[in-house]
């Protein structure tokens, strides 16, 4: 199975679709949203401490940083979110079988945890490389 995004998106709202007094669209895009800040963050450390430095990034009011991260979601939202596209993913992707069941949700998971992690690992690393 080659994962692909609108996979991703299925399976992230297919795990709180049916739950009661949940969100399943907003959990979506702040899963993805999240996971994306994540990924850019760790493009941006590996830009800043091995290709060249980027002290803008470290003199960000937090007030520019929130109101830009409001920004980012609710663009991320109009930009992924879109009703019919998303029901066509509900379509294409529920008649799985309870093996590829398992093995995408395995998958996404690795995905959703790997961009966090690789974040984490590349802290210490990217660092200690930029030392020298």
């Amino acid at each position: 199975m080659k994962l692909k995004y609108k996979y991703i998106i299925y399976k992230i709202y297919s795990w709180t679709a049916n739950k009661k007094n949940d969100t399943p669209i907003g959990n979506t895009i702040l899963t993805l949203g999240l996971i994306h800040l994540f990924q850019l963050a760790t493009v941006l450390l590996f830009i800043d401490k091995i290709i060249i430095p980027l002290e803008w990034i470290y003199n960000i009011n937090k007030v520019y940083l929130f109101i830009g991260a409001l920004i980012y979601f609710i663009l991320f939202y109009f930009l992924l979110y879109n009703k019919e596209r998303w029901n066509s993913y509900i379509e294409e992707f529920s008649n799985e079988s309870e093996s590829e069941r398992k093995r995408g949700n395995f998958l996404v998971i690795a995905f959703l945890v790997g961009s966090i992690l690789l974040f984490f690992i590349s802290l210490p690393v990217l660092f200690a490389l930029g030392r020298k």
